[in-house]
C-alpha cells in the first residue's frame, strides 16, 4: 500500500503542474462566473442549478484533460522509467494503479477548485448555502465518473497508437459520443456508455438537457456510472495484460 501511494503521489506531483489544464480551467471559470446571476430559487431549483453547473464543466474541459492525460505512460517509456521499476519490487498493477489514480486527481483538482470557485460566487450573487451540498454532489456524480472513463483510456490507448493520433480520435470521440443527435447520424450519445454526464443530469437532478423532456430515470444514471466504471476496470486489467505480454516479448 505504501508503494502504491508512492507511485500516486509521484504522478500526481508531475501531472498536477502541467498549466495548459489549469488555464482551460480558469477559462471555464471566466465563463461560468459571466453568465451567473443572483436568483430566489427553490429546493429543485437549486438542485437544477447545481447539476447544470456540472454538466456546463463536462462539456469541453473533459477534452483538455484526456489530451493532457494522454502522454503519462509513454512518457515513462521515453524516459526509461519502465526498465527502472523492472528492477525493484514494484508490481505491475500497483504501477498502473498508482499512475491512473495519479493522474486522475491531478486532473480533478484543478475542475475541483473551479467547481467551488463558481459555488462560491453563486453564494455571493445571493444562491442559499443549500447550494453547496448540491455542487459536490454533482461533482460526483457527474464530473468525477467522465474523468475516471477518460483516464483509463489516455493512459492505454496511447501504448498502441501514436500520441497525437490518440488525441485527435479523442476529440472527435468526445464531440460524436456525447452531443450528436442518435436519430440523425450513429452515435454513442444516448446509450449507457455516453460518459458527459447526461443520465445523471436528468435521472438525479431532473434537469433535461437541451429543449425537450426529461428522458432518463435515476435507475438509468445508475446504470450509466457502472458501465462507465466497469469500463475502466476492463481497460486497466487489459493495459496490465498488454504490458506483461510486451514483457514477456522483450525477454524472448
Amino acid at each position: 500500500m505504501r508503494t502504491f501511494y508512492g507511485v500516486m503521489r509521484y504522478e500526481y506531483r508531475m501531472s498536477v503542474r502541467r498549466w495548459g489544464f489549469w488555464l482551460a480551467c480558469v477559462f471555464s471559470l471566466a465563463l461560468g462566473a459571466d453568465s451567473m446571476a443572483p436568483y430566489d430559487l427553490s429546493d429543485i431549483e437549486i438542485l437544477q442549478y447545481a447539476g447544470m453547473m456540472a454538466f456546463s464543466l463536462n462539456m469541453l474541459l473533459p477534452v483538455v484533460g484526456g489530451i493532457a492525460m494522454a502522454d503519462r505512460l509513454v512518457r515513462d517509456e521515453h524516459l526509461g522509467v519502465e526498465e527502472l521499476l523492472h528492477s525493484t519490487l514494484l508490481s505491475r498493477r500497483v504501477y498502473i494503479l498508482g499512475k491512473y489514480f495519479g493522474v486522475l486527481f491531478s486532473v480533478l483538482t484543478p475542475v475541483f477548485m473551479c467547481t467551488v470557485l463558481l459555488c462560491a460566487l453563486s453564494l455571493v450573487q445571493g444562491m442559499p448555502v443549500s447550494l453547496v451540498p448540491n455542487v459536490l454532489l454533482a461533482f460526483v456524480a457527474i464530473i468525477v465518473p467522465a474523468y475516471a472513463f477518460i483516464a483509463a483510456f489516455s493512459l492505454a490507448c496511447p501504448l498502441v497508437m501514436p500520441v497525437r493520433v490518440y488525441q485527435i480520435l479523442f476529440t472527435g470521440y468526445w464531440f460524436w459520443g456525447n452531443f450528436l443527435n442518435p436519430e440523425r447520424f450513429p452515435t454513442l450519445n444516448g446509450t449507457l456508455l455516453t460518459p458527459v454526464g447526461v443520465f445523471a443530469l436528468e435521472g438525479w437532478f431532473e434537469t433535461p438537457f437541451g429543449k425537450g423532456d426529461v428522458l432518463h430515470t435515476a435507475t438509468d444514471a445508475a446504470l450509466n456510472i457502472a458501465v462507465l466504471l466497469g469500463c475502466v476496470v476492463i481497460v486497466l486489467v487489459a493495459l496490465e495484460r498488454f504490458l506483461a505480454w510486451r514483457e514477456r516479448s522483450v525477454e524472448r
